[in-house]
């Protein structure tokens, strides 16, 4: 994990890939979020997947993709689940499409759980990593960074091992 002055590391930031580009999962940012470190540790693209609309400005880095995705922590599954796996396939194809570019990303929605995992995993499944490997991994991160783990609903890990 790269130390990034203003973030704590893995508890509101924690890389996944390194290679081809790096990717990151994230909390909502902070008022304070200091997007200029996070610049200078190697990242220029936000992913948003709690709001349509970002209502903060990240820059330095560039908004790339921003929907409204549902909120799982409740434990059950999404209302509409085939407009979820759009919206998943969509922000994984633009992620993909930054990190075969060499651009770092980083994804978030609030906790940087659930649905952050859930399109973290698709990319990751989609650069050929194995299901199992990737649904431990976002398990045990998360656990790391003190959270319940993941995924919050079967859905999320159906969503990455269908990927």
């Amino acid at each position: 994990m790269p130390v990034i002055d203003g973030v704590k590391i893995p508890l509101n930031l924690y890389v996944v890939l390194k290679e081809p580009a790096l990717l990151a999962g994230m909390s909502y940012p902070g008022m304070r979020t200091p997007w200029k470190n996070i610049r200078d540790a190697g990242f220029s693209g936000v992913v948003c997947l709690c709001d349509s609309k970002v209502s903060y400005n990240p820059s330095p880095l560039e908004v790339l993709f921003s929907a409204e995705l549902e909120d799982l922590h409740h434990g059950f599954p999404p209302i509409n689940p085939q407009m979820q796996e759009e919206l998943v396939r969509d922000a994984t194809e633009v992620i993909r499409r930054e990190v075969d570019a060499g651009m770092g990303i980083v994804v978030h929605c609030m906790g940087g759980i659930g649905r952050t995992g859930t399109v973290l995993g698709c990319v990751l499944r989609s650069l050929g990593f194995r299901a199992d490997d990737v649904v431990d991994y976002l398990d045990k991160i998360n656990r790391f960074r003190g959270v319940k783990g993941w995924p919050e609903v079967k859905w999320q890990e159906e969503m990455v091992r269908k990927y």
